[in-house]
């Protein structure tokens, strides 16, 4: 009897991306830099690079990693990251009752260079998968912007809970501060990739929000 074979979708590799990353974060404890530089790429960008090579067969600019509309993304990028520091400022408020600066341990433990690093590197991982991946593919196929928009972000959250829930503990208004400003984020890089093309603006926005949230929250 011949086996059936499997038909490699978008839905079906977020699905086992999401399943690698939720029982790393449940069974290994390893120093945060061995998270974002080493495993986080293999779980989130080796499965995308092995899908669009092998089973697509197209060129890894199809994902967004382009120089094209290079000194726009920046631009861009800039701009936008500043509006979700500030965002970040507003969330502290909220959550305090007033603005209170408190860096995260990884801060103390690594310095701001290490962090800024920890933070970018984050940074292309997720984009890389959500943007320049799931959103791209799912526009391609559903030619519409807000379902390939929603549906992207949605997944993109998705991902945060292994993260939020399991290693972080997040409860209360924390917790859903966490989950809104990630809606918020997915659906702002979603514009973003798609008037740009490129992982360049989405990556400098993400940098921005992760370092926000190491510093503020």
């Amino acid at each position: 009897m011949k086996k059936k074979k499997i038909t490699w979708t978008v839905y079906h590799l977020w699905a086992w991306i999401l399943l690698a990353w939720s029982l790393y974060r449940y069974f290994v404890k390893l120093p945060e830099w061995a998270d974002e530089l080493i495993f986080k790429p293999l779980v989130f960008v080796a499965p995308v690079v092995w899908y669009v090579r092998k089973i697509e067969k197209r060129q890894l600019t199809s994902l967004g990693i382009t120089g094209k509309n290079l000194f726009t993304g920046i631009y861009i990028g800039l701009g936008f990251g500043l509006m979700f520091a500030l965002e970040g400022l507003a969330a502290n408020a909220i959550k305090y009752g007033k603005l209170e600066i408190m860096p995260s341990a990884v801060f103390g433990q690594y310095g701001m260079v290490l962090l800024l690093l920890l933070s970018l590197a984050t940074a292309i991982s997720e984009e890389i998968l959500s943007r320049g991946f799931i959103f791209s593919r799912l526009l391609e196929k559903m030619k519409s912007l807000p379902k390939a928009s929603i549906i992207s972000t949605a997944l993109f959250v998705l991902l945060h809970v292994p993260i939020l829930v399991m290693s972080l503990k997040l409860q209360g208004m924390t917790l859903v501060l966490f989950f809104v400003t990630d809606v918020i984020l997915g659906l702002a890089n979603s514009l973003l990739y798609y008037n740009t093309r490129s992982l360049v603006a989405p990556v400098l926005v993400h940098l921005f929000w992760n370092m926000t949230v190491s510093l503020y929250l």
